[in-house]
């Protein structure tokens, strides 16, 4: 394919997220269409998220805990496990999620109406600026109707973390969330999208967090979604190392990964990974030497502040202690998240003002991940 041809008329929320976690897997998995076996985790997430629909398509008479327990026993999958142990570590984490579940269901039953489960949606976007259209789809875990006549949206998390109130308030996937919403059902109760209820079910924790969004949330959401389009439609599929390529089913054809998977090893193969191992033991070694250097600053500190002095000699040299003042700065992660939530004019101007960035290399030393089970966490 030839540069500047990529056209994205149609893309998902999972997709624009693939993308942003590292281009060079989107590529693979979204325009060279590889297919990559899924991760035990995925099909861990993916069993219970059929077995909750399972559990809500039985309206008005929903199953019992054990044919909610018996549904998720009889199709559960075995194979993507390693060993036994591992196998019956996930199954066992399922069958307490869903137990959690139950017990939480019968407390809130008479609070909300299921509207639908697995709902499909598709929401047609339009770049004010270039005129362009491209059409947003994805599938929402489950729609309630509240008692209250509130819409509220739910998306089942299978993970450990549990992320702060901040990254709910701000996160893209729910500004998906609401804006298929009412596009869907214009003519519901809502008559705002500040009426949508937008929430994460942690089911390991047994946990709902909430937010909602604004009209000038959502505008800056399509933003983004164009701004992650236009980031496709350039064509650089660079690859983003991070904690994720442990899950990554891609790892064998990656770039970043090719030196562990050459199929003929070298002298020179053979030469780099002997310097590497010695990068790591000196790395070991100065950690050690800088715990050392730590706790003889400590004593030193402590000495001073007891003898009410800010120099100490010894036989080959001297330490003082100086004041200094560092300039304080702005937190840029947070400064572009205010940016974010300005009108588009202004956040325009920030941009403007904004210099080039400039791509430089660093080494950054990484130990392999050992073997064993995975922690439910991706």
């Amino acid at each position: 394919m030839k540069k500047s041809q990529l056209i994205i008329a149609r893309t998902s929320y999972s997709a624009l997220e693939t993308f942003r976690q590292c281009p060079q897997k989107f590529k693979f998995q979204y325009i060279d269409r590889i297919k990559a076996p899924k991760s035990k985790e995925a099909v861990f997430g993916n069993k219970v998220h059929e077995t909750l629909r399972f559990f809500h398509s039985k309206y008005p008479v929903s199953p019992t805990l054990d044919e909610l327990l018996n549904y998720f026993k009889d199709n559960w999958n075995s194979e993507c496990f390693k060993n036994q142990e591992e196998d019956i570590i996930y199954f066992s984490e399922g069958i307490k999620m869903l137990k959690n579940y139950y017990q939480y269901y019968l407390k809130n039953r008479n609070n909300f109406t299921v509207l639908d489960t697995e709902a499909r949606f598709e929401i047609p976007l339009k770049n004010p600026e270039t005129n362009k259209e491209c059409v947003l789809s994805g599938k929402i875990d489950r729609i309630d109707k509240l008692s209250s006549g509130t819409i509220e949206v739910i998306d089942y998390k299978t993970t450990k973390k549990l992320p702060s109130q901040v990254e709910a308030d701000k996160d893209l996937q729910f500004s998906i969330y609401c804006l298929a919403v009412f596009n869907r059902w214009p003519n519901l109760a809502v008559k705002d999208y500040e009426d949508i209820k937008l929430s994460f079910h942690y089911l390991k924790h047994g946990e709902v967090l909430s937010t909602k969004r604004t009209k000038v949330q959502l505008e800056n959401a399509k933003e983004e979604v164009w701004q992650r389009i236009y980031g496709i439609e350039q064509e650089k599929f660079k690859p983003i190392p991070s904690a994720l390529c442990d899950w990554c089913g891609y790892k064998n054809i990656c770039p970043m990964w090719k030196n562990l998977h050459k199929e003929q090893i070298t002298i020179d193969d053979e030469k780099a990974k002997k310097v590497v191992d010695e990068y790591f033991q000196l790395k070991e070694q100065n950690s050690q030497n800088n715990k050392k250097l730590n706790q003889l600053q400590e004593i030193i500190e402590a000495y001073l502040n007891k003898e009410k002095i800010e120099r100490v000699f010894g036989s080959n040299g001297y330490i003082t202690r100086l004041a200094q003042i560092r300039k304080g700065g702005y937190d840029i992660k947070k400064l572009e998240q205010i940016i974010k939530t300005l009108p588009q004019p202004i956040q325009k101007q920030f941009q403007s003002a904004k210099k080039s960035d400039k791509e430089y290399k660093i080494l950054k030393a990484s130990p392999l991940k050992k073997k064993g089970a995975a922690p439910l966490d991706k």
